[in-house]
């Protein structure tokens, strides 16, 4: 089955006037009969998660047809836990510049340090809805990584290397937490953006662990108070050079 197709059966099973669904996508009545139609190419990315939120379909499902095309309300959540057991590294996806969005893409939002505006040199650590990033959808789909939990940052600094290069791309699953030992999380602390692999102890505290562990000795921190860090979420991707 074609997107096209998938998208058909989306609307259709939906019992939803062309009126409602082109006001839930953002688009004009024509444009949903286009879709149904199959006399245009397949939505943006943006539509077609707005798309498969109206119909309450899978977005997997309609993105690339796989997986049920109705998921329950604890399925996903399921899934992805089989999934990221092992974090893997991948080509460079994140993409930027003016091009239209393909099929296959959407804007991720950019997190980064900025400073107070009392000009007392501390920081903060915003999300930036301005500066954005591109991601493949289907990257996002096959690591169950909800669009709307996805955000990207940029690492800096040396306490990674070898694995994170300073500079480097980096993507965050804000849905995801809870800490699983040894994986890398990105997190605020004191508003300080940081990346680091984490592992739980007891009491409420957690240890952060730099791979560059020579020059950056490990550290360990209580996760209750003013001043303990703040788990923006798991680092699933990020870039690798060469």
């Amino acid at each position: 089955m074609s997107i096209q197709e998938r998208i058909r059966q989306a609307i259709k099973e939906s019992g939803q006037t062309k009126s409602a669904i082109a006001k839930a996508c953002g688009v004009q009545p024509s444009a949903v009969t286009q879709w149904l139609n199959g006399d245009t190419k397949a939505p943006t990315a943006e539509r077609l998660l707005k798309l498969a939120r109206a119909t309450r379909v899978s977005y997997t499902w309609l993105i690339d047809g796989k997986g049920e095309m109705h998921e329950g309300p604890e399925e996903p959540r399921a899934r992805y836990s089989a999934r990221t057991n092992e974090l893997e590294l991948h080509d460079t996806e994140v993409v930027e510049g003016d091009e239209p969005l393909t099929a296959d893409e959407v804007e991720l939002p950019c997190f980064y340090e900025v400073e107070f505006a009392a000009g007392d040199g501390r920081t903060q650590v915003v999300e930036n809805h301005g500066h954005k990033m591109r991601f493949s959808l289907s990257k996002l789909a096959k690591r169950g990584v909800s669009p709307e939990n996805a955000a990207c940052a940029t690492a800096t600094g040396t306490s990674m290397m070898p694995t994170i290069a300073d500079g480097s791309p980096i993507a965050i699953d804000k849905g995801t937490r809870h800490i699983i030992d040894s994986k890398i999380y990105a997190l605020d602390h004191g508003g300080m953006l940081r990346i680091k692999r984490l592992y739980k102890m007891p009491l409420g505290r957690v240890r952060l662990v730099s791979d560059n562990s020579d020059e950056y000795p490990e550290e360990i921190h209580s996760l209750m108070g003013p001043d303990a860090p703040k788990v923006i979420g798991r680092v699933f991707w990020w870039e690798v050079f060469d």
